[in-house]
């Protein structure tokens, strides 16, 4: 197969990109490892941070609220240039379809209401209209249930892909392929994110000789609904924003002791204070206060998800615990996309491109995902007339599913919310000895070995990654 573009993933920041450079003369070719809606961006619930009004709210203090959520990490170019063009973004998807609330609302670590919303479920209602402009644009083609196996490089020249559609393995030649497949939450026991969110994109892309930052600085979302199921339910931060409270299982409220913020502290430090009280006890969100039907109104997703757990948000203290959610690192890129190897982008969640520093902002990942999605960069053709080989591989559900086992009990356990030396050189131990042959399970050993080695090395605690040593 042949195509100008090849875009690797479907979330927000892929169908952005497509539509982008449809509209500018390329054919595009999306490549899905499940449905077309199926991506963290659909379970993303609060909003997208943007500036869009100047009486009360300015690109000066957007600037610095991200910058200090990221530790001062952050690369300030990007950062600018986020919160410079994020308004431009809402005001596109706007265009397209996307009906948000007359006014923001705010969340931890903003300084404004800043943060554009459909109720509680914004990236899925942004994923349903633009996926709706992809299916009409005739220069987009869409491949689902297709799974990306490597990067074909050639002399530090991407010239496409090899992937797997069933039982069937083929190559799709491309001049640029955009590479949007999300985080990698999925390698820890307990995420926010959908099973495809496991890596795969960044295995391919260190395999084919990108480079990968920041690997270390995995967010932990505050407040996701204990459960057992794969991927946890996502209470919104919002619901803080709104003004529920944190309590611990003596009813009291303990984040006044952790941060001036209270709940609306940053992520990171919300989720060792909670981490720290449940050595204690269950920990709560407590939004009781509130007139049950506007919650129900305001956050209708998350009512119907608390109710399926046997709670009333109005009326119960709701069971909360740190998960893993975001992966603040990825294949390094500049402000176009543009990675170390020719014809190679990355956009959205697998991308580093310093924006986040150590702990990305509250609402910033919609916003860069729209942003860089309507900003690839279009690069030089590469591709030639000769065909790309295609390697053997072994598959084999069961190794898989073993591996991915031993692999999220470690992370968890070791390259998780709180990390130490002796943890960390575990955690490699056991990735080191899974010497699996079925690639799946080769790629989440990879990474987390990648993660690993990347946290050994940073000694020094900062945003995300916390070091008790």
């Amino acid at each position: 197969m042949k195509t100008d573009t090849l875009i690797i993933g479907s979330g927000i920041a892929g169908l952005t990109a497509a539509l982008t450079l449809a509209e500018q003369g390329s054919d595009v070719l999306i490549v899905t490892k499940a449905s077309l809606l199926e991506s963290s961006s659909r379970y993303a619930q609060a909003g997208i941070a943007a500036v869009r009004n100047f009486r009360w709210d300015s690109f000066e203090e957007h600037a610095a609220d991200t910058l200090a959520a990221g530790c001062g990490l952050n690369n300030k170019r990007a950062v600018n240039f986020l919160v410079k063009e994020a308004p431009l973004a809402v005001d596109w998807l706007a265009s397209l379809g996307v009906h948000f609330a007359a006014e923001p609302t705010r969340e931890a670590a903003h300084s404004r209401s800043r943060i554009w919303h459909t109720n509680d479920s914004t990236g899925e209602s942004i994923e349903k209209v633009l996926a709706k402009a992809v299916r009409k644009q005739p220069r987009i083609s869409l491949l689902t249930d297709t799974q990306l196996l490597d990067l074909a490089v050639t002399k530090k020249v991407c010239r496409g892909a090899i992937v797997r559609t069933g039982k069937k393995i083929y190559s799709i030649q491309a001049q640029q392929v955009v590479l949007a497949t999300g985080g990698y939450g999925q390698l820890y026991a307990r995420s926010t994110n959908p099973a495809v969110s496991v890596g795969d994109g960044l295995a391919a892309a260190h395999r084919a000789g990108a480079v990968l930052k920041d690997l270390e600085f995995v967010q932990f979302h505050p407040t996701a609904l204990v459960g057992q199921k794969l991927r946890l339910t996502l209470l919104s931060e919002s619901l803080r924003g709104e003004g529920a409270v944190l309590r611990n299982n003596r009813g009291e409220r303990f984040m006044t002791a952790h941060h001036g913020a209270a709940e609306l502290a940053p992520r990171d430090v919300v989720s060792r204070a909670i981490f720290d009280e449940l050595q204690k006890g269950p920990v709560y969100l407590d939004f009781t206060r509130a007139d049950a039907r506007w919650l129900r109104s305001r956050f209708p997703f998350i009512w119907k998800e608390v109710q399926k757990a046997g709670l009333n948000l109005a009326k119960d203290m709701i069971p909360i615990q740190p998960v893993a959610h975001y992966a603040c690192g990825g294949v390094a890129a500049d402000l176009h996309g543009r990675t170390n190897i020719k014809g190679l982008l990355a956009i959205g969640e697998v991308a580093a491109t310093g924006v986040h520093g150590a702990n990305r902002l509250a609402s910033n990942s919609l916003a860069e995902a729209v942003v860089w999605g309507r900003h690839v960069n279009t690069q030089l053709p590469t591709t030639s007339e000769r065909g790309i080989a295609v390697p053997k591989y072994y598959f084999n559900t069961t190794e898989d599913r073993a591996a991915l086992r031993k692999v999220r009990d470690a992370m968890w356990q070791h390259v998780g919310i709180v990390r130490s030396k002796a943890g960390l050189v575990t955690a490699q131990k056991v990735f080191k000895n899974l010497k699996p042959k079925s690639l799946p399970a080769q790629n989440a050993a990879l990474l987390a070995k990648l993660v690993t080695t990347q946290a050994l090395k940073r000694k020094k605690s900062v945003g995300t990654h916390c070091r008790v040593d």
